[in-house]
């Protein structure tokens, strides 16, 4: 039989008072409650954290304004097992956008296998904890829609293109989807921060803990992140393994070109749907 040992705790959040005025008025706060308790089996105790806290962001829009700026609700919850290795977590969150009465609509919801969570630029960025040899996890959503866009095990790599708004940018993901996926081949996946527009399985006999680090190019030289303005957008992505081997794939006018890429014998580029 399992007894339970909770502990709460209240978070309260409402909205500062700001600018000079010497008039106040009341907005009723928005609530959140945290917990941590410990089941207790038989054989083992089992930790569990469930944090949940607001955050406002402000958010650019397609032409570099920022939007009205969002309320999010986080939720994450923990659980750690004595004698088990690792730490099992799910992410939830919630994004209202805000009128400057202090009312608030709901925009979106995501649900994820992860431990934390936090905004980077115009994503929403929920990291899974890696495990023993399997690797962690990033799934990026769009912070405007609450859409998935992106899965990688490392940093997103970015290129700049012509322009001054978000939608100059370019992103590079690659990785396996999460510890369920591992016998799947890993994606590379190419778009903006509103849509992955091109994505492709790298298949070979490789196994998921012998994964290449992930680069891209105009030249010889590898960078994490490439600044194109006033030139086309071409580029290579390469991704290296640590025995040497390498895949070289060309960006040409913004397009991933898998006919033109440097491939060797045993390894293939197949388009996902």
């Amino acid at each position: 039989m399992k007894t339970v040992t909770v502990v709460l705790v209240s978070a309260l959040f409402g909205f500062p008072n700001a600018g000079l005025n010497t008039e106040k008025k009341a907005v009723p706060p928005f609530r959140a409650e945290s917990s941590a308790y410990i089941v207790q089996g038989k054989d083992a105790w089992t930790y569990v954290t469930e944090n949940r806290s607001f955050r406002f962001a402000e958010v650019l829009d397609d032409t570099g304004n920022y939007e009205a700026p969002l309320l999010l609700e986080e939720t994450y919850h923990n659980e750690r097992t004595d004698g088990m290795e690792g730490m099992r977590g799910n992410v939830t969150v919630k994004a209202w956008t805000v009128n400057r009465v202090g009312e608030r609509e709901l925009r979106w919801t995501l649900k994820e296998i992860g431990n934390e969570g936090r905004i980077q630029d115009r994503f929403f960025r929920v990291t899974a904890w890696g495990c023993c040899d399997a690797p962690v996890v990033y799934s990026y959503y769009n912070v405007l829609t609450g859409k998935k866009l992106y899965v990688s095990n490392s940093d997103l790599l970015e290129v700049r293109g012509e322009g001054d708004g978000p939608l100059a940018w370019r992103y590079v993901a690659f990785g396996y989807a999460g510890i369920n996926d591992l016998s799947r081949p890993p994606q590379l996946q190419y778009g903006t921060d509103k849509k992955v527009t091109q994505g492709f399985s790298i298949v070979s006999s490789r196994e998921y803990y012998d994964a290449p680090k992930v680069f891209v190019s105009t030249n010889e030289k590898v960078e994490e992140s490439l600044d194109l303005r006033g030139s086309p957008m071409d580029f290579t992505i390469v991704l290296r393994y640590q025995d040497g081997v390498e895949l070289r794939v060309p960006v040409v006018a913004d397009a991933i070109r898998p006919d033109t890429a440097q491939v060797p014998k045993g390894y293939s580029l197949r388009a996902d749907k």
